[in-house]
């Protein structure tokens, strides 16, 4: 596969025309490769006379090195194995729909059973039948320091970090900001700033909700679900359609995603490389 350094417009427009033809399961790097080719991570590609056919995308995240991947052949595949392996990574997270995943972790000579995830898009006028009403309100997160500290608090509790290693590793400041700039949504209550959301992906039709979290002394009394609300409208006042992802063991997700008119689409896997 060829690594990628510097994206021409040429070149872009190609990446762009195969990642759209699955634009929902691609949102987050269709949005890397639209709005910031700067931070962009490593970039692979296979290209044939007709186009792109294969694509490895490996970005850090502050915990992991997460790994999408698309393919249109065996062979593509065993390019993207190859390369995989060839890197070496320590802490590969991949990502992508269920089977595909189970492909290449066979490939890759894996025996492991995955727990899968739930892909999910809103049906709108479902949403729009249920007449939302909300506790608090929502803003975007400002880039000063007390809203610094308090990202760095969500995020950490968001991604289960425990050690001062893994809590550094996850908050890292030049990261957060990033993630700030880019739009972190915090849900106050009065006068308390009780949890957030961000986008991770928006494409021309779609924008993927990610990081959801209401803080623990706030839960079960209709927050989350009400954040969830918040961010449905933000995207649909850019005229978007919502998608999310959980994991198929966190029941009372599913139950509040599917009770606010969110529809299944597809299994969906998140796997670390051990």
């Amino acid at each position: 596969m060829k690594k990628i350094g510097i994206i021409t417009d040429d070149l872009k427009k190609k990446i762009l025309e195969f990642l759209y033809h699955d634009e929902m399961y691609n949102a987050i790097l269709i949005e890397l490769i639209q709005n910031n080719t700067d931070n962009l991570g490593e970039l692979y590609v296979n290209e044939a006379k007709e186009g792109i056919t294969d694509i490895l995308h490996i970005k850090n995240d502050g915990n992991s090195d997460f790994t999408s991947f698309l393919y249109t052949s065996e062979n593509g595949l065993k390019d993207i194995a190859c390369k995989i392996k060839e890197l070496n990574y320590k802490k590969i997270l991949l990502a992508g729909k269920l089977e595909d995943v189970n492909c290449l972790l066979k490939m890759l000579g894996y025996k492991k059973s995955i727990t899968p995830n739930l892909f999910y898009k809103l049906d709108i006028e479902k949403y729009k039948n249920m007449h939302m009403q909300y506790q608090g309100k929502i803003r975007i997160a400002s880039l000063k320091s007390k809203d610094l500290e308090r990202v760095k608090y969500f995020t950490s509790r968001f991604l289960e970090a425990e050690t001062e290693e893994e809590i550094k590793a996850v908050t890292n400041t030049e990261k957060m900001m990033a993630k700030m700039k880019a739009g972190v949504y915090i849900l106050d209550y009065k006068n308390n700033d009780i949890g957030m959301a961000r986008f991770i992906g928006k494409t021309d039709n779609f924008a993927e909700i990610t990081s959801v979290y209401i803080d623990r002394a706030y839960r079960n009394k209709g927050f989350g679900k009400e954040l969830i609300g918040h961010m449905i409208e933000a995207a649909i006042q850019e005229q978007k359609t919502p998608i999310l992802v959980t994991s198929v063991s966190n029941i009372a997700a599913m139950k509040t995603y599917e009770s606010m008119g969110f529809e299944r689409q597809g299994e969906y896997a998140y796997e670390f490389l051990d």
